[in-house]
């Protein structure tokens, strides 16, 4: 296996610590991450782990920070889905995250989770119904859900071999009667 040739010095190593507390941009803080990894010897596939990347974007954004420096790790990204919502669009929107649930708003047989906390398709669909919007990316989403003051949660596993609520209720009803 070949030596890496990126290495960064301690005070490199700082400046990209210092920027990655600074930021506010979740796809800077992933590149600046990767690249501090990167340039103090970390494994390749520590990184690939904690950064969610592959290794291919992190030599990459290696190499750009090698030839930009920090200005080279800034994100591209020009925020096209951003522009969807205006400012008081989003702001209804936080109200109503937080006045409704799930459960409350979509139907159930539309409604990917059990409709008590918002999941991404959840919000995709309430976004949809009342600012008939579609975004390109699910990650437009969870920026959504963050601006919110919402966290990211997976949808709930539901077992089809599991009876039903109303089942077990009225099962154990009748245990108790006997």
């Amino acid at each position: 296996m070949a030596k890496r040739q990126f290495q960064l010095s301690e005070q490199e190593i700082r400046q990209l610590r210092q920027a990655e507390q600074q930021t506010q941009n979740v796809l800077d803080l992933r590149r600046l991450q990767a690249v501090r990894l990167y340039g103090s010897g970390a494994a390749m596939q520590e990184i690939t782990n904690i950064t969610n990347c592959t290794g291919r974007s992190v030599r990459r954004w290696s190499q750009r920070y090698k030839e930009k420096g920090l200005e080279g790790l800034r994100s591209q990204w020009t925020g096209e889905n951003a522009l969807k919502l205006s400012r008081e669009q989003r702001a209804d929107l936080k109200r109503r995250m937080y006045a409704y649930r799930p459960d409350q708003v979509l139907e159930p047989d539309i409604r990917i989770s059990q409709g008590q906390f918002w999941t991404i398709s959840d919000l995709q669909l309430a976004v949809q119904k009342w600012y008939r919007v579609t975004y390109g990316c699910r990650e437009s989403y969870r920026l959504l859900m963050a601006e919110c003051g919402f966290s990211y949660q997976k949808v709930e596993a539901i077992y089809r071999s599991r009876a039903k609520e109303q089942a077990i209720a009225d099962f154990e009803a009748e245990l108790e009667k006997k």
